[in-house]
Parts: structure tokens; sequence; C-alpha cells
């Protein structure tokens, strides 16, 4: 499961949807990526969150998983 960092970035892109962010950006580290990932709104990572859950419950299930998230 995903995990919220409480630590300051450099980037000032969403790494999601790529917009510019202005305010206090969202980071979240995945134990399926090393990098933490930087969302500029709660919508913005609701939307990748539930993409991630769909792939994790795909991988259990021998489905197909999505390669935009992983």
């Amino acid at each position: 499961m995903p995990f919220l960092l409480n630590t300051g970035t450099g980037q000032v892109r969403c790494t999601y949807c790529g917009k510019v962010i202005i305010g206090q950006p969202i980071v979240v580290k995945t134990c399926c990526v090393n990098r933490p990932w930087v969302f500029c709104s709660e919508e913005c990572y609701n939307k990748f969150l539930m993409q991630w859950l769909r792939n994790q419950e795909a991988h259990r299930g021998k489905g197909v998983l999505r390669r935009d998230v992983l």
C-alpha cells in the first residue's frame, strides 16, 4: 500500500498529471517504485491510488496490468 512521506521535494510538477505544483505537494512512496511520487492535489492522488489498487488486484488474479502506473 502506498504511504505518505513527510519530506520536502525539489520537484515542481505533478508526477501523475504533469501540472505545475503551486502549494504544498503530496509525496507518496509505493513498494514497487523506488522513487517518491509527487501529486498536485488530493484528487490527483486519489486517481493514482484507485488505478494502483486495480493493478495490485489484477496482479494477484493474473489479469491485465496497466503499465502507465508502475
